[in-house]
């Protein structure tokens, strides 16, 4: 067993050597089970000499990452460096962060699904020194290269690994991190030109893990991950699991069927994902026999909605004075790569009847304010910019402080999101800043449209509500659906758009122009490369198969 004693835990959790550039290492030291395995992985990945890995120890971890820091070192990284990394959606991708923060330089992890256009005009805009990628990404990232005038070193992760593994390493090894020394460079979507680089630093990236290592929760002993390798999100769980040393499951396939399959046979009680993933294990209905094993649901980023989370919460199993009854809990939030760490969460359960978009009061270590335009602080129940002061917040922007000074306002981090708070001091997400519609009849906040029609219309499974304009050019609002039913015509549709702005205008909404489908085999909506719906893409054209409007 690796799993370290709760006081152990405690321990490292206030260590102030401790951070996010060192923490295997730190971990390694502290875990007297440093060769039992704690990290099993759905799909093997490749160390050198063909060695596939199914599973990783403390000291195996260490030692693979060891062989890739030698490597970097010998192709003349230093630190500071910036090294970009582009491969498949493997655990590969926390074995490199550890490598590259071993010797000082910064990963700048690029998600797998990013277009290799984006990507290698991204590298040139961080001025990556060297980039790590598979074939086929290295071979077209080297167009991109070519065309651009970029010209940094460049290699292939297969043929690296055919080659016998470097020794060499650094005089200082591991590096010496400050505080406030850049650990990891993640990146925003990419969807409307080349993402910025949020910066994460050794300190601040691991604050919210070691509040969380401070303040444990019971029946969290085995995780199961199905967040994107790149994402920091994915790597601070990660380095979470590795410090106290619980078995952790890495998830490859995220079908619902073999989301269900992997949680009985690993029998996580931990699980974490993008909301995606849960909502579509709801949607193909999987065995709730499989799931029994789980007590807490944790999602980053957005709050998921109402109704995705009631059905969740149905399955897995909690404790009750003492006895295991069914119902599991759902741990949500509202966080981001800037914020550093899910710096609100709220807790939901299977006797919870009201969410109306809660993301629950702040960390004790957040100072959050709902802020107008000129960074005035706002009072309660009105709706504003969400500004946030936190130890875990993001320095800035890499290669950018333009953007960064943008995104600040009277010492807050302004986040995007708008919000209210309410006098007992909980916040609600009701959108984002770029997604909120002005029309002639008011303003629509969208994600409050969505789950105001999403609690009345059991025959909409998942809807999005974006920015239109009608004929004569004015702006309206209009909506997208998922419906249960798969066969549906423009009568029903009519209908149904309809019955939806009489409930909107009941409840104090302005209308909806129009409503729109797609067919059943594709995704209801266009999604972003982390399976967010991309409310601009249908702002631009609705590639709707049936489209009706109430006029």
């Amino acid at each position: 067993m690796s799993r370290l004693p709760a006081n152990k835990i405690s321990l490292l959790a206030l260590d102030e050597d401790l951070g996010a550039g060192n923490f295997l290492h730190q971990a390694l030291a502290s875990n007297p089970q440093k060769d039992s395995d704690y990290m099993f992985l759905q799909e093997p990945v490749m160390g050198f000499h063909g060695k596939p890995y199914k599973s990783f120890s403390l000291q195996s971890m260490a030692d693979l990452a060891r062989e890739w820091s030698a490597f970097y070192h010998s192709m003349g990284v230093e630190p500071k460096d910036v090294v970009g990394i582009f491969l498949d959606d493997t655990v590969d991708y926390f074995i490199q962060y550890v490598a590259i923060t071993s010797i000082g330089a910064v990963p700048a992890l690029i998600n797998s699904k990013l277009s290799c256009d984006i990507a290698g005009r991204y590298l040139d805009r961080i001025e990556a020194k060297l980039v790590l990628a598979t074939t086929e990404r290295l071979e077209k990232i080297k167009e991109v290269f070519s065309i651009i005038g970029f010209k940094p070193k460049a290699y292939d992760i297969a043929e690296v690994l055919q080659d016998e593994p470097m020794s060499q390493l650094p005089e200082v090894f591991p590096y010496c991190h400050h505080a406030k020394d850049p650990v990891l460079l993640t990146h925003t979507s990419g969807t409307t030109g080349i993402p910025k680089a949020v910066i994460a630093a050794h300190q601040a990236y691991l604050h919210g893990v070691k509040f969380r290592l401070a303040n444990p929760i019971p029946h969290i002993e085995r995780y199961l991950s199905a967040l994107p390798h790149s994402h920091n999100s994915g790597i601070a769980y990660l380095m979470e699991a590795t410090i106290r040393g619980c078995p952790v499951q890495i998830q490859s396939d995220k079908s619902p069927a073999s989301m269900a399959q992997s949680i009985n046979e690993f029998q996580a009680d931990f699980v974490v994902a993008f909301p995606k993933i849960f909502v579509e294990m709801v949607r193909e209905e999987v065995d709730p026999s499989l799931l029994n094993s789980v007590f807490y649901w944790r999602s980053t980023g957005d709050a998921a909605h109402e109704r995705h989370v009631k059905e969740i919460t149905r399955w897995g199993s909690h404790e009750e004075d003492g006895v295991i009854k069914k119902g599991s809990t759902y741990i949500d939030g509202l966080g981001s790569s800037e914020m550093g760490s899910s710096l609100f969460t709220v807790f939901h359960d299977s006797k919870k009847r009201n969410y109306d978009r809660c993301v629950g009061k702040p960390q004790g270590w957040v100072d959050a304010a709902v802020l107008d335009t000129y960074g005035n602080v706002l009072g309660a129940n009105t709706v504003g910019r969400l500004g946030i002061k936190s130890p875990s917040l993001t320095p800035g922007y890499w290669n950018n402080t333009n953007i960064t000074e943008k995104f600040t306002c009277q010492g807050y981090w302004i986040t995007g999101d708008l919000v209210y708070r309410d006098t007992q001091g909980f916040f609600y997400h009701i959108d984002r800043i770029t997604d909120a519609i002005q029309t002639t009849e008011g303003n629509i906040y969208s994600l409050l449209t969505e789950e105001l029609i999403m609690k009345r219309f059991d025959s909409i499974f998942d809807c999005t509500v974006y920015q239109d304009n009608k004929q004569d050019g004015k702006v309206c609002a209009s909506i997208r659906v998922d419906l249960v039913a798969k066969q549906h015509d423009e009568e029903q549709l009519k209908s149904m758009l309809q019955d939806i702005n009489i409930w909107l205008k009941d409840n104090g909404k302005p209308q909806l122009h129009a409503i729109s489908v797609t067919k059943p085999q594709t995704s209801y909506a266009p999604e972003g490369i982390t399976g967010k719906v991309l409310k601009r893409e249908l702002r631009i054209d609705d590639e709707a198969d049936l489209k009706v409007s109430h006029i």
